[in-house]
């Protein structure tokens, strides 16, 4: 049930000391990490803008995220190359930023141009204490703070959990740029799987959502006297289902907040929006780029959160069209596609973006979409092209399709993605009505600008090419396929296998191409092997 806003404005009292916004590799576990940044929208998706032609054209304006400003001096040197870690930046991805910091819906997330100025800091934060105006470098100092808009927003929330028997609490609050960069070396500096494992954990310089000074990491009192009790402190599993999880999932867009990093649809243990699946490994939400954070709530404004949370509803909750701050925000500035991919470091090649459009540094070289100064994807010059295609039908008359396609490098596709034995369509399933995973949702994934994909059909009825895929590489799906956007295609000769339902008569001419914005490129008929040879 969703509490009406309280009218009056209550002081509400927070925490002695300014804890460090990321927790040591100890107290952050699988099931509830995450990090300080993303979020998403209503059925309409978002992707990486792509264009018809060559020449990189985005969506339909010419700087769909933001002007891009120069950054004279990147401040965080451990993040690049020649710094401690073996994953790194590239030069070219930390010299422009595109965000306007004191935009409410700015979009802060993991690419590259989801990332604020060295420089930003907020003018007009204040003490969460007594609301008393505070610098940047004295709320890094160690006291929490908010812009004032949401720190009064905050103490109207904390004054609706008293109301309901519950005692809010703060953990953190704004921090800069200089500070995001210490605790993300920090963080992977002890954690297990390095810079790459801290990356889907602790959000790199620039790329928090924290800097915005519009970002909480909300807890209840009760919450932290056990995880101080017990030494596991707050950043631990369980939070989203207790009493003050629950208040925040349910209220907090009441005052203007939202929680930006939810349990994907595709992850939660029979439905639960608190609970995430056990039954296989939980990867990142690639709609928001992390994992389920039920403490990290974002200020966007109490007339804005309204509409998001109608958004919301809309969308269809606990269906694979359920959206996230991230697809609204992105559906605000007319962006196609769910999500932009995190920016390449080394970590998700295959599954990256990176504006090192001609200098050839970045640590995933191949592997990676290609970004122009204004953030749009860059075509190479080249087409993907079919080689050869072969079908064989299995004894339990389903058809598998071999269709070996060479594909230049930084090519743009998109999802679903096949794995190593092949995208699998049942009977009755299209690219607009799939479940990539067993007993999972059924997810849709309607063209996106400028992105490759091989399709299968048999030239008869209105849609003619009702089993697509994509060029990206082999074993990607079991993240990506959870959201519909574009990836880099796998560069060279690539074999993509689709298996086409078994309703698929005997005798049908079944026929492979390979599809962008609609357009057939290289058509041909595929000769279908029988079982056992006939």
């Amino acid at each position: 049930m969703r509490r009406h806003l309280p009218l009056a404005l209550v002081f509400v009292a927070f925490p002695a000391t300014c804890h460090r916004v990321e927790s040591t590799p100890a107290t952050r576990t699988s099931a509830a990490s995450a990090v300080p940044d993303v979020p998403g929208p209503p059925a309409a998706t978002v992707t990486g803008v792509l264009d018809a032609a060559p020449p990189p054209v985005a969506s339909l304006v010419p700087f769909p995220f933001g002007l891009p400003s120069p950054i004279a001096k990147y401040s965080c040197p451990v993040v690049l190359a020649g710094g401690p870690f073996r994953a790194f930046l590239a030069a070219s991805d930390t010299r422009v930023a595109f965000v306007d910091g004191d935009d409410l819906l700015a979009i802060v997330n993991r690419s590259p141009t989801g990332a604020l100025p060295p420089g930003y800091a907020p003018r007009d934060l204040v003490d969460l204490r007594d609301l008393s105006p505070r610098a940047p470098s004295a709320c890094d100092a160690g006291r929490a703070c908010l812009r004032r808009e949401a720190a009064i927003a905050l103490r109207r929330m904390f004054e609706g959990m008293r109301a309901d028997g519950l005692t809010g609490r703060v953990d953190s609050a704004f921090r800069g740029f200089g500070t995001q960069c210490w605790v993300f070396d920090g963080w992977a500096a002890k954690a297990r799987g390095g810079f790459c494992e801290a990356a889907t954990q602790s959000a790199l310089p620039g790329h928090s959502q924290h800097q915005l000074g519009t970002t909480v990491d909300a807890f209840t009192s009760d919450w932290a006297d056990q995880g101080a009790r017990t030494g596991e402190g707050v950043f631990r599993n369980g939070f989203g289902c207790t009493r003050g999880g629950r208040w925040f999932d349910e209220n907090a867009s009441v005052y203007g907040f939202v929680v930006s990093y939810p349990i994907d649809p595709d992850d939660r243990k029979d439905g639960s929006r608190c609970q995430p699946r056990a039954d296989r490994p939980v990867p990142i939400d690639p709609k928001t780029g992390y994992k389920n954070e039920p403490w990290h709530l974002r200020y966007i404004g109490v007339e804005a959160a309204a509409r998001y949370h109608d958004a919301w509803v809309r969308s269809g909750p606990g269906t694979a069209a359920e959206i996230t701050l991230e697809q609204w925000l992105r559906a605000q500035r007319g962006l196609a596609g769910d999500a932009e991919l995190p920016v390449c470091d080394g970590c998700q090649c295959g599954a990256c973006e990176t504006m090192d459009a001609g200098e050839h540094e970045n640590p995933c070289g191949d592997a990676s979409l290609l970004l122009d100064a204004g953030g749009r994807v860059v075509f190479p010059k080249e087409e993907p092209r079919i080689l050869d295609a072969v079908a064989k039908r299995g004894t339990d008359g389903a058809l598998l399709v071999r269709i070996r396609v060479s594909v230049p490098a930084h090519t743009p596709t998109q999802t679903p993605v096949a794995d190593e034995e092949g995208l699998r369509y049942a009977d009755g399933a299209n690219y607009r009505a799939l479940s990539p995973y067993p007993s999972g949702l059924e997810h849709r994934y309607d063209d996106l600008r400028g992105a490759w994909r091989v399709a299968v059909g048999i030239g008869t009825g209105a849609e003619r090419w009702p089993w697509r895929a994509s060029l990206a590489q082999a074993g990607l799906g079991a993240t990506w396929n959870r959201a519909n956007l574009v990836l880099p295609g796998k560069a060279g000769d690539v074999v993509v296998r689709v298996g086409v339902p078994g309703t698929v008569v005997r005798g049908a001419r079944l026929q492979v191409t390979l599809l962008r914005d609609g357009v057939e490129h290289g058509t041909r008929q595929v000769a279908v092997e029988e079982a056992g040879g006939g």
